[in-house]
């Protein structure tokens, strides 16, 4: 049982960490594509996640393994990476930045419900407060005021929701996988970013070939970007997340991990990127407190419940 708490607990933390990383992407990326990358979206990914494929096979090169049944549940979670991520990049040209952040993050909305559905059982009354809650901050948070054209936004918006969908089912397939072995998790991490990094390199080949000659690429600006969203936002991201899911369901990992669109909101306006705001405060702290609703309340209780019964 004290393992078992420790697991869970240093799963908490990765998964903090990840989403740290991943607001933090939010900036870092938006800054790549502006300056590097602007035609070339699909190029940065592959780079993204064949380099981290790279250094993950590095790393756990004695583990990594091949054969039917890893392909098949590490590559279907690199599937599902590569269609939420391409589709939040076509979507973001038809809609705005903040019902992009919303719509991405709303997977939040949809892990509860596809894991209600494949194992019929349904999660606790406080885990839909919590939800409810991050939905009500994300609203706050990601929606302004001065938006313009925001009703001709319809087909980003429908991209971004097949994005946050593709997201919600990545994390349900990986608890799931996990949760019944099927997978070792490096074994799912590895697989999961490889697979992801070719499916970009082939669109990217594909789609975006003929502006590669046309690309200037500032290195002196880039390379300290790339390396944060290389290393910290794809391979220890995702080899955080698989590990923090061995132990933690899925509905907690999506709460965490909604939290980097506060984090990045928060760190826009700490460069002076976008101006203070607090519609950004109050929706980020929405966010959080749906955090502490499902996972903190509940692990204080449990601790009083087990000291009350010694």
């Amino acid at each position: 049982m004290i393992k078992a708490n420790k697991q869970h607990t240093i799963g908490l933390i990765l998964l903090t960490l990840t989403a740290m990383f991943w607001g933090a992407g939010f900036v870092l990326n938006d800054q790549l594509l502006t300056v590097a990358f602007f035609n070339t979206p699909s190029l940065l990914n592959a780079l993204r996640f064949c380099i981290a494929a790279l250094c993950l096979l590095a790393v756990f090169n004695k583990k990594i393994k091949f054969n039917k049944q890893i392909l098949l549940y590490g590559g279907l979670g690199g599937v599902m990476l590569f269609a939420g991520f391409l589709s939040q990049t076509i979507g973001l040209k038809y809609t705005t930045p903040s019902h992009s952040g919303f719509f991405t993050a709303s997977y939040v909305m949809f892990v509860p419900f596809i894991a209600w559905i494949a194992y019929r059982k349904r999660p606790r009354w406080i885990s839909f407060v919590g939800v409810a809650v991050a939905i009500v901050g994300l609203v706050v948070l990601n929606f302004k005021n001065d938006e313009v054209g925001a009703e001709k936004t319809w087909i980003g918006d429908l991209l971004t929701i097949f994005c946050a969908l593709m997201f919600a089912l990545q994390i349900f397939w990986t608890d799931y996988t996990l949760k019944k072995d099927k997978v070792d998790f490096v074994q799912m991490t590895f697989w999961q970013v490889a697979v992801a990094g070719v499916l970009f390199v082939l669109y990217s080949a594909i789609f975006e070939s003929k502006y590669y000659t046309s690309m200037s690429i500032d290195m002196g600006y880039c390379w300290w970007r790339l390396l944060i969203v290389i290393f910290g936002g794809t391979a220890f991201a995702y080899y955080a997340q698989t590990f923090a899911q061995k132990h933690l369901n899925a509905m907690e990992t999506s709460l965490i991990m909604a939290c980097e669109s506060p984090i990045g909101a928060f760190l826009s306006m700490v460069l002076l990127i976008e101006p203070f705001s607090w519609q950004t405060v109050v929706g980020g702290v929405l966010v959080i407190a749906a955090v502490i609703l499902v996972e903190v309340i509940p692990a204080i209780n449990n601790k009083k419940h087990n000291t009350n019964s010694e």
